[in-house]
């Protein structure tokens, strides 16, 4: 029976899981899969797109532009997208997972299956980074937990108003976002409550659900708080408590390294009450089940 991944990274999006995953990947003790996210636990049927049927990475749209206009070159595949593989160059290992991980595009999810994505760590470790997985059913956190018996769980955990609209300015950097909405208190407020990846996930919620379906499972959660202010101090309590050497030094990025800085937008007054008001309770409750830092949370809103 093949072990299976060493650790899973639960969520939460916009809370610095790209970070980690990033300083995994440079980590001598890891190797990580060439997809952040792979998006699997939280299908029914996972789609593994990031794979062909022939176990060929799926181009991105970049790199199909350049291609139609002879101009492609290796680079041009560089971090194309979470959810498709980002190294420039594949070794054996990349290639054998993406060979074996083609074989199960569109199948019903299956634990097994999952295990046998991380074979080719050898003796490394190695994890999945997938935000969405901060969703997962009790069901599913239980079948997994006990497959798993011997996986750590990691949450990132943010203040619920400053990660949404982290999400909010990546939307909008790309043609998902209206700032007409900016203006518009009603609008603005249905937007948040429709949209799934904004106004119905919980850090809290998340953390109780692995806690009451998974409790002999080893898990941890970590401040986006703390990646802004002490990242190396960060970066060393991740690896001690995933089994690795802080003191190891990889191919090198820096602790505080984050290739997806980015032109803000500015919150205006009103995006500020309408989310406030939506996250009070979520703020509130993560001050008392989380403390540390989430103890600031409230009062940043008059809370």
């Amino acid at each position: 029976m093949i072990d299976g991944p060493d650790f899973i990274c639960v969520g939460m999006p916009k809370a610095g899981t790209g970070w980690l995953y990033d300083q995994l990947d440079a980590h001598p003790d890891f190797w990580m899969p060439p997809v952040k996210e792979l998006v699997y636990l939280n299908q029914v049927y996972p789609a593994l797109k990031f794979v062909d049927e022939n176990g060929a990475p799926v181009q991105s749209r970049k790199e199909r532009q350049a291609r139609k206009r002879g101009t492609f070159s290796p680079e041009s595949r560089l971090r194309p997208g979470e959810r498709l593989v980002h190294r420039v160059s594949l070794d054996e290992r990349d290639t054998a997972f993406l060979k074996y991980a083609s074989a199960g595009r569109g199948e019903q999810m299956e634990l097994e299956f999952y295990a046998g994505l991380f074979q080719f760590k050898g003796a490394l470790k190695s994890g999945d980074v997938t935000p969405p997985y901060c969703n997962l059913e009790g069901e599913t956190i239980a079948r997994v937990a006990q497959r798993f018996p011997a996986m750590k769980v990691l949450l990132l955990v943010r203040d619920p108003v400053a990660r949404v609209w982290s999400r909010i300015c990546m939307s909008h950097a790309g043609p998902g976002f209206d700032t007409g909405l900016l203006a518009d208190e009603g609008g603005f407020r249905d937007y948040i409550g429709a949209t799934h990846k904004l106004g119905a996930l919980s850090a809290t919620q998340t953390y109780l659900r692995w806690r009451q379906h998974a409790p002999e499972t080893e898990l941890r959660f970590f401040f986006f708080d703390d990646l802004a202010r002490e990242p190396a101090r960060l970066r060393a309590e991740i690896l001690e408590f995933l089994g690795a050497d802080p003191e190891k030094r990889g191919a090198s990025i820096p602790p505080d390294y984050n290739r997806k800085a980015k032109e803000k937008l500015e919150m205006t007054p009103l995006s500020r009450a309408v989310l406030v008001e939506r996250f009070a309770g979520e703020l509130k409750a993560s001050a008392e089940l989380f403390a540390g830092p989430a103890c600031e949370w409230p009062g940043r809103y008059g809370i």
